[in-house]
């Protein structure tokens, strides 16, 4: 008997497989759906796989462009930009993301007035171009381009149920100043960098019926109301206004504020009895500017069940309208800090005197800046607050110094210490 050639394999030698799976075996669908997470650039490229994935990329239903990333010239990006959305044509389109700041300086040396013009041309026909493959979502980020007008279209799509804009404009009116919007089915939208006057504020809100989210991040305030009927969550980050905006929200249930400054631009809460949530951080406060609208703020937040206090100025605040503050009965977790506690430890015992159905306390501790001077500063720790609800307290803390006294005078003013789970983390 001969010998078993090497090159053969014995019916009793188990079967061995060193080759990977066939990517292109898997359905169709769930090819697009891998090419929906890669770089625009990458997924055109697997065209030249197999006659399979010659035209699949067109089917990406996510669009994410962004000048910063490609590696190229300006005029190569818009090249294939403009080449991707005309080879894909019509194709469903879920998402379209387009990140483009003028001026970059690692691609282009010179952004004079003629180029920006065709760039701003080129941007317009993009989303002119994506608007007709009816998207769910748009998010623009076009900073520094100059008379730029956005499409018509954009402000008339039925399908858009999001819309992110972060422009950088404010002195070009036409920019987010559409005589008409019309969007149905918008749900969440986002405004970044904009100067908003009372008319693009008010169409905007009228023109979205559907509205549940809005965000407005450092942009002018020349409103002086919002209302809706249906708006559920409303942000407003590091914004400035000459003028009182009266807030008319009968379905609001989450307010955000930060880097917002009381007494440069007021809020008036007139109808929000679905507010449960409220956010508010100010890092600074103009003492100059008080007015005691900021008290009457206050007194809307009565329907509130988590409230988030940070901030030196929302200490600052504090001290100011301690005295006449309302009982937040309903409040049933309190988020505090975000300040050296040795300093005023009586504020928040005060601020607890008014808040009886407290159930847990988080406190955020930043570092002490005078660590042992605590009695120099006024704290006490004698004033009694009464919590029968409280199940928990939480100190989130950046240095252990003066933790365990805050934890003692909170402790020695609750009648149920011993039923009160403390916890301690660190960050």
């Amino acid at each position: 008997m001969e010998p078993p050639n090497k090159h053969t394999r014995s019916n009793a030698e188990p079967a061995m497989s060193h080759s990977f799976p066939d990517l292109s075996a898997l359905p169709e669908p769930v090819l697009i759906h891998i090419l929906s997470f890669m770089d625009p650039k990458e997924a055109v490229q697997t065209c030249i796989l197999s006659k399979r994935w010659r035209n699949l990329w067109t089917f990406i239903p996510s669009l994410n462009f962004e000048h910063f990333r490609y590696r190229g010239t300006t005029a190569a990006f818009v090249h294939f930009v403009a080449n991707m959305l005309y080879f894909r044509g019509a194709s469903k389109l879920d998402t379209f993301r387009l990140r483009w700041h003028a001026g970059c300086e690692h691609q282009v040396s010179d952004y004079g007035e003629e180029i920006c013009e065709i760039h701003v041309s080129n941007a317009s026909s993009w989303i002119f171009s994506a608007l007709s493959c009816k998207p769910l979502v748009i998010s623009l980020d076009l900073r520094g381009f100059t008379n730029l007008k956005l499409p018509h279209a954009l402000f008339t799509c039925a399908s858009l149920e999001q819309l992110d804009l972060k422009l950088n404009n404010r002195s070009n009116e036409e920019t987010i100043g559409p005589k008409y919007v019309n969007l149905p089915n918008l749900k969440k939208l986002n405004l970044s960098l904009l100067t908003l006057n009372n008319p693009v504020m008010q169409g905007i809100l009228r023109g979205c019926p559907l509205l549940e989210e809005l965000s407005l991040s450092k942009c002018s305030l020349e409103f002086s109301e919002m209302k809706s009927d249906l708006l559920s969550h409303l942000t407003i980050i590091s914004c400035q206004g000459s003028a009182v905006v009266e807030i008319l929200m009968p379905s609001l249930i989450l307010l955000h504020l930060k880097n917002f400054c009381p007494g440069d631009t007021e809020l008036s809460l007139k109808n929000t009895p679905s507010l449960v949530k409220v956010f508010v951080s100010y890092e600074y406060f103009v003492e100059d500017l008080f007015s005691g609208a900021e008290y009457e703020f206050f007194k809307c937040l009565t329907t509130v069940t988590d409230l988030e206090l940070y901030g030196l100025g929302v200490k600052v605040l504090l001290e100011k309208i301690i005295l006449n503050c309302p009982l937040f009965n309903n409040l049933k977790r309190l988020t505090y800090g975000q300040w050296p506690m040795n300093e005023k430890l009586d504020l928040l015992c005060q601020l607890l005197q008014h808040t009886p159905n407290l159930e847990k306390l988080t406190i955020v501790q930043k570092k002490p800046a005078n660590p042992g001077n605590a009695k120099e500063k006024g704290v006490t720790g004698q004033i009694p607050f009464s919590c029968k609800q409280l199940k928990a307290i939480e100190i989130k803390y950046s240095d252990p110094s003066g933790v365990h006294e805050l934890v003692d005078i909170l402790l020695r003013n609750t009648n149920h210490r011993e039923r009160v789970l403390i916890g301690f983390s660190r960050f």
